[in-house]
């Protein structure tokens, strides 16, 4: 994938620059990351360059009755060395474990799983799941995927990469509360082999039960979304088991499905 590397003068918006300037301004050890070959990179750099208020990434609240989740500040290393020098000591490490956290003003994880840092900055971002969050931004540039305004005027997500078992909640997540709207076409056949990886576990390997704690409700809240195809349900036999209750006959009767197979049936009955 191609990337441009863009002035910060002109890649932001005068309130975007004003904003990433006092987000600085509060969370000294970003602008200090910054100045030492570290990277913001994902969600928050998405969030400026979008020229979206900052409140509303870090303090969303509901919308409607819906919690909408806080955003965070992901700093990215290209080396394991920066990364060492430069995280805070007192910063904890993240419930998934591939960074270390601070809780200030606002959420900082500094990223410093060796599997995720890379010697460039192209590098680190094509690892990204979500194309539309490879969006880096320094204290001199804004680094996009050249297609990345495309996509976004379009209020479409396009996958990337789809194997690890976080893509399924995060497609959610921006669908639902980033302001996406749908995928591209392209990324349908990433997401076919997301739920094949998904029904194997992601082959465990390097993924604790803490890492597939969620995936089970992403896949069925992309079925209801009319993600999951009846073909794509086939990797899912076998695999959960699900409770039905019904009333009828003047009483309440609950039986144990196979959800693929209880789901093909809801479409067999639909055809």
């Amino acid at each position: 994938m191609s990337y441009n590397f863009i002035p910060l003068e002109s890649a932001l918006t005068s309130r975007a620059h004003v904003e990433l300037r006092r987000t600085l301004e509060k969370v000294a050890v970003v602008d200090e990351a910054l100045a030492n070959r570290g990277w913001i990179c994902g969600g928050f750099a998405r969030h400026l360059m979008l020229n979206r208020p900052v409140e509303q990434y870090f303090h969303p609240g509901y919308k409607e009755t819906d919690y909408v989740p806080q955003g965070d500040i992901d700093i990215f290393f290209n080396s394991s060395e920066d990364a060492a020098s430069l995280i805070p000591k007192h910063a904890r490490r993240s419930q998934a474990g591939f960074a270390k956290e601070l809780n200030q003003t606002v959420k900082v994880q500094f990223v410093d799983d060796p599997e995720l840092i890379q010697p460039t900055i192209e590098e680190t971002l094509s690892s990204f799941d979500i194309v539309n969050c490879r969006v880096a931004i320094n204290h001199q540039h804004v680094v996009i995927p050249q297609d990345w305004f495309e996509i976004e005027s379009r209020r479409l997500l396009r996958v990337g990469r789809n194997n690890t078992p976080f893509l399924g909640s995060r497609i959610l997540k921006y669908l639902k509360h980033r302001g996406l709207e749908g995928l591209t076409d392209d990324s349908y056949e990433s997401l076919t082999g997301w739920l094949a990886y998904a029904g194997n576990n992601f082959g465990e390997g390097k993924w604790t039960t803490q890492h597939l704690l969620g995936v089970q409700s992403s896949v069925k809240k992309l079925r209801e979304r009319g993600l999951v195809r009846k073909e794509e349900l086939i990797f899912f036999i076998g695999k959960w088991k699900e409770i039905i209750q019904e009333r009828r006959y003047g009483g309440s009767f609950t039986y144990e499905v196979d959800w693929a197979l209880n789901e093909l049936g809801k479409d067999a009955k639909d055809d």
